[in-house]
């Protein structure tokens, strides 16, 4: 597989930085690709005096965003969103979305329903046929439901482990709970939106990383250097 390297990621960044215009709200998504977008941003404003307001989509991109310079609101403070700038685990060919590779899909996914253009960066290893083909289903869940949820995913066919720590214990996503990997055997996911559905369905589900329908333009990295705008 080639996967992309640093600075081809740090170019897509740069080139989705230069999509976004003077006094737009900018979602600020999180990853290598994103992060990576973020301080092509930064730039953007100490170099040109760009005027554009941040959201954050988690932690780490709001102490990214602070370092490089960019003016943060939050979403009390705004009811919609220009562009939203964010990474991905997988993209298949309708430009339907696995995120959540970092733990942060949740708040991804409220930033990225409030914006008017949705635009991905991912490097080309993240092109996929099918969706799950790579990396698990994520899920957000409540605590107290997280066994009846495990037993369920179980019996629709995946394997189901909790993301912990490296120490260990139990990791917590940004918003205190807990997170589900759910590995189903390839070619599995035939219909995503379906699926997606059926998860919200499950009481105790906070969100799934099923992005259906979402993203606009998809800028990909490729190893060799090529660059591919996907609409």
């Amino acid at each position: 597989m080639n996967v992309a390297s640093p600075e081809q990621l740090n170019h897509i960044g740069s080139l989705a930085a230069e999509m976004v215009k003077p006094n737009q709200r900018v979602g600020l998504g999180s990853g290598k690709a994103a992060l990576a977008f973020v301080r092509a941003l930064g730039r953007r404003i100490k170099d040109e005096k760009l005027n554009i307001i941040g959201v954050p989509t988690s932690v780490q991109t709001h102490q990214v965003a602070q370092e490089v310079g960019i003016p943060l609101a939050s979403l009390y403070d705004v009811d919609s969103l220009d562009i939203t700038v964010d990474a991905a685990d997988e993209v298949d060919p309708q430009l339907n979305l696995i995120k959540g590779g970092g733990g942060y899909l949740t708040r991804e996914k409220v930033v990225a329903s409030i914006t008017r253009t949705f635009v991905i960066v991912v490097g080309g290893e993240k092109i996929v046929p099918q969706l799950g083909w790579t990396f698990p289903l994520f899920l957000e869940v409540l605590e107290f439901a997280r066994p009846v949820i495990t037993r369920r995913m179980e019996a629709l066919g995946a394997l189901v482990t909790p993301r912990k720590k490296a120490d260990g214990s139990l990791y917590q996503t940004d918003n205190g709970n807990p997170y589900l990997h759910c590995q189903f055997p390839r070619g599995a996911i035939t219909d995503p939106r379906a699926l997606d559905l059926q998860l919200h369905a499950m009481p105790g589900v906070i969100e799934t990383c099923l992005f259906i329908g979402m993203a606009h333009e998809v800028l990909v990295a490729h190893a060799d250097g090529r660059v591919d705008r996907l609409k």
